[in-house]
């Protein structure tokens, strides 16, 4: 299949109605067909009681990028479900997260998510499930 690249301009809309990425230091890095992937700098703010990332900020890195992974089809999408597994941490450096559509149906795409540091050691690993507000028919 011949991935279609889009070009990143195409979500500054999305990112600037996303503060919440903003805040989270989290930026788009690549988007093409069905597949994204986002970054971010870990900052002492995201770290835990033991210096290590925080698992809601891995959740919500993972959940950016499936949202911006479904999107890829041009439509809106809501997160229905998530499962995130924690297999490491870090307390420094960039994470990198990526995205790819598993399933796409009318109503419903789920994403599987892989966020690595900068070494390619897996973080944590993640299936999520997104409900598309703008069904076809």
């Amino acid at each position: 299949m011949d991935l279609q690249t889009f070009d990143l301009t195409d979500f500054d809309e999305y990112v600037r109605k996303n503060p919440f990425m903003d805040y989270n230091h989290i930026r788009i890095v690549e988007i093409s067909t069905d597949k994204s992937l986002v970054q971010m700098k870990v900052i002492h703010s995201g770290l835990n009681l033991n210096g290590a990332v925080h698992g809601g900020l891995l959740y919500t890195l993972a959940d950016c990028v499936a949202g911006i992974t479904a999107r890829t089809d041009g439509r809106n999408y809501v997160t229905q479900s998530a499962h995130i597994n924690f297999l490491r941490n870090v307390s420094e450096g960039v994470l990198s997260a990526t995205g790819e559509i598993i399933k796409r149906g009318n109503s419903i795409a789920v994403v599987h998510v892989q966020i690595r540091n900068e070494l390619g050691t897996l973080l944590s690993d993640a299936s999520v499930d997104l409900f598309c507000t703008q069904r076809t028919i």
